[in-house]
């Protein structure tokens, strides 16, 4: 039923969405880690350090996107 290309077609999509979501959520944990140490310091900074939790995040929506 399927030819070896559209099983090697989906091998790759598969592989990019698992790798881009758990790299992903591999990023936005440590941030968060990070992040909560400054806020507990510099409770100010807030949103800068919401900016920079978000953007791990972002590289799930390229492995959804590249597959």
């Amino acid at each position: 039923m399927f030819t070896s290309g559209i099983a090697i077609a989906l091998a790759g999509a598969s592989i990019a969405i698992i790798f881009g979501g758990w790299g992903s959520a591999y990023g936005v944990g440590v941030a968060g880690e990070a992040g909560a140490g400054v806020i507990s310091e510099k409770p100010e900074v807030f949103g800068k350090v919401l900016l920079i939790q978000a953007l791990p995040g972002t590289q799930g929506v390229y492995g959804f996107v590249g597959a």
